[in-house]
């Protein structure tokens, strides 16, 4: 018994589908290899004078597109020109556009948010808070030193801090050379007088002799104990009153004019270093005082000196000013504050906010009838609280824009802009 074979549906039209899409892929494989493997870029006539801005390196002597991506070429820019021009137009700063009177509706103005206060006079009181630091003065310190080497035998003064007046001896040295003028100024008092000595050109010998001594540093008082034959040694001696702040001698130490054995600064006047405001300096010659961040009673200050030059980085001024110190209360290194009280004064105020600052100019926008806006440049004085003095430029009375005043410096410039080409339409 023989089967009959039945063909099923639809197997064929799958068969010619299937032959189908190997077709179709096989000639996309065989495309897509003669196009980036097989075929010769163009050959170009002439220079190149477009190229793909995605592919630098198709370049073409015509117009056409990327065999790559397909993107239009694009003409190659001059760089010699391109650099020249950019160079240009790098240094030329941008025209500077000068606001100019803007009028709104109200409801623009509503809508914006614009406020207006009066310009009047009000008194205020200036004050200033600057920081502040106690410095020694520069003219308060002194160095003891030998003047010829010398070997050091005692020390009579062995810590720094100690007080000590002027005159008071430190240490005691050795100093071979002050010895031997001193031996020889000696021997040289013994010699019988020269007949006529008195009118010679020539200082006497004696007198030459304890003129060297005294160039070598030692006193009168010192150099009459030296001939007596009572000391061998020199005493070095503080040539100021004040503390010791420090002692580079050491016992059996040797020195010479190069070493510094003791320093000493008089402390009894300290100078007081504020920080204070460009805008603040005016406030100088009012009454100042230090506090001491540790407490304590206002010291009264004295104005030494406004050192000529703002720091950039805090665009603030170094004041000195001086401090009696009689108790020694304020030490080098204390910070603190200095307070000034300034005088009550009526003066011509806006707020803070109704001044626009661009670095070359600084204006208000005055409030006129019917919607106007007019900018006007002014002089500014000090900032107080949330008020700007101002000292030139405004009246009383007029009507200044406090908040909005932005919005309406964007719109003024805005219409600057555009005023000469409608003019030039």
């Amino acid at each position: 018994m023989s089967e009959t074979t039945r063909e099923i549906p639809g197997l064929r039209a799958m068969a010619i589908v299937r032959w189908m899409l190997l077709v179709a892929i096989a000639a996309l494989a065989a495309g897509t290899w003669w196009t980036y493997v097989l075929r010769e870029e163009p050959a170009s006539e002439g220079e190149a004078r477009f190229y793909c801005p995605m592919h630098p390196q198709i370049r073409s002597a015509t117009p056409g597109t990327c065999p790559i991506c397909y993107m239009r070429l694009e003409p190659i820019p001059d760089e010699t020109t391109g650099a020249h021009d950019h160079a240009e137009h790098a240094e030329e700063p941008p025209p500077s556009v000068e606001p100019v009177a803007v009028m709104l509706t109200t409801e623009r103005v509503q809508r914006a948010g614009i406020a207006t206060e009066v310009v009047r006079r009000v008194p205020l009181e200036r004050s200033a808070r600057w920081a502040a630091v106690i410095e020694a003065r520069e003219g308060a310190r002194a160095e003891v030193r030998v003047r010829a080497d010398a070997f050091v035998e005692r020390l009579v003064v062995r810590e720094p801090g100690v007080r000590v007046r002027a005159g008071q001896v430190l240490a005691h040295v050795y100093a071979p050379d002050v010895l031997r003028a001193a031996e020889e100024l000696r021997v040289a008092r013994r010699w019988p007088a020269i007949p006529g000595a008195e009118h010679a050109e020539t200082p006497p010998v004696d007198a030459a002799l304890r003129e060297r001594l005294v160039l070598l540093g030692v006193s009168d008082p010192d150099i009459d104990a030296l001939i007596a034959g009572s000391s061998r040694t020199v005493p070095l001696r503080a040539p100021i009153a004040g503390h010791v702040t420090a002692i580079g001698a050491t016992r059996g130490g040797y020195a010479t004019p190069e070493t510094a054995l003791f320093e000493i600064t008089d402390l009894s006047q300290v100078r007081v270093v504020a920080s204070a405001s460009a805008s603040e300096l005016d406030l100088r010659d009012g009454d100042a005082q230090f506090v001491s961040r540790d407490g304590g009673d206002p010291i009264a200050l004295a104005l030494e000196l406004i050192e000529p030059r703002v720091e950039t980085d805090t665009r603030t001024a170094r004041v000195r000013f001086l401090a009696r110190n009689p108790d020694v209360t304020l030490l080098p290194g204390a910070i603190g504050e200095v307070r000034i009280e300034g005088t009550t004064s009526e003066q011509l105020v806006v707020s803070r906010d109704a001044v626009i600052d661009t670095g070359e100019s600084r204006y208000v926008f005055v409030a006129r009838e019917g919607g106007l806006f007019e900018p006007r440049r002014v002089e500014l004085g000090a900032l107080i609280g949330e008020h700007r003095v101002i000292t030139s430029g405004l009246e009383p009375g007029e009507r200044v824009v406090i908040r909005g005043a932005f919005v309406l410096d964007s719109e003024s410039r805005l219409h600057a802009a555009l005023a000469p080409s409608e003019a030039g339409e």
